[in-house]
């Protein structure tokens, strides 16, 4: 194990296909990856000791309106603790890539503004590099703009202290952002295409993200895009921290 993969999720089919999606879209094998499901108030994120980078995948819950407060609470603040452990230890600390959930989640709990004002309904949107995104160690890997899967029924609107704003779309203007210098959120999945992004919203049909009514043509829509730039930063973000832990093995 050198990456563990953090899932506030319940429910061992939509793990299991997470556990998929990142695999593949980071390029590493089962023995790279560690899942830890964070599926009960009292779960822990577990022994950190010699992990080179660490994925916080999406979940059920939203900050405007919570799924289970308790079990939403409970697990958002350990996350958010350990980002912030992480962020403040500087070339110390453990790189972290949040996808979806954690970009409301890390805004809500350490001073920015969580809202619904662009929230998206699952489907594909166009994103672009801002000038600090093009700049940054991770982003500036990717070309803009780029294709991304979204749905989410967040927004944030006001960035939290010690966040640079590196991707934003028309539709949801913070799309991506990075805190300190080695945490990345990212509102879009970057462990989704067409087929993942199908497979993952079964397990969530009545939950709210989607018109029951139109949930054939939400299907229908998500084929034929390329999402393959946005699915590389799970690689680019693996490269970064094996770079940067083989950086200070030298020192």
């Amino acid at each position: 194990m050198t990456f563990v993969l953090l899932c506030p999720r319940r429910g061992e089919e939509v793990l299991a296909a997470e556990y998929q999606d990142f695999l593949r879209f980071a390029q590493l094998s089962e023995h790279e990856l560690e899942q830890r499901a964070l599926d009960t108030p009292e779960a822990t994120l577990g022994d950190m000791t010699g992990v080179t980078g660490v994925f916080i995948g999406g979940s059920p819950f939203t900050i405007t309106d919570p799924y289970d407060e308790h079990w939403q609470d409970a697990i958002s603040r350990k996350l958010v603790d350990f980002i912030t452990s992480q962020v403040e230890a500087g070339e110390e600390g453990i790189p972290i890539f949040a996808a979806c959930y954690g970009t409301a989640m890390v805004a809500h709990y350490l001073g920015g503004k969580v809202n619904a004002s662009y929230s998206e309904t699952p489907g594909v949107s166009t994103a672009f590099l801002t000038d600090a995104g093009r700049r940054d160690p991770l982003t500036s890997r990717i070309t803009s703009p780029f294709r991304v899967m979204t749905g989410h029924k967040d927004s944030v609107v006001e960035l939290p202290p010690n966040a640079t704003l590196l991707a934003t779309s028309p539709q949801c203007p913070t799309q991506m952002y990075r805190l300190g210098d080695t945490m990345w959120a990212s509102q879009f999945h970057p462990e989704m295409d067409g087929d993942a992004i199908t497979r993952r919203l079964s397990f969530y049909e009545e939950d709210g993200y989607v018109d029951p009514q139109k949930l054939a043509a939400t299907y229908a829509a998500f084929k034929g895009h390329d999402t393959s730039v946005s699915n590389s930063l799970l690689k680019h973000f693996a490269d970064f921290c094996r770079e940067r832990a083989a950086a200070r093995a030298s020192r």
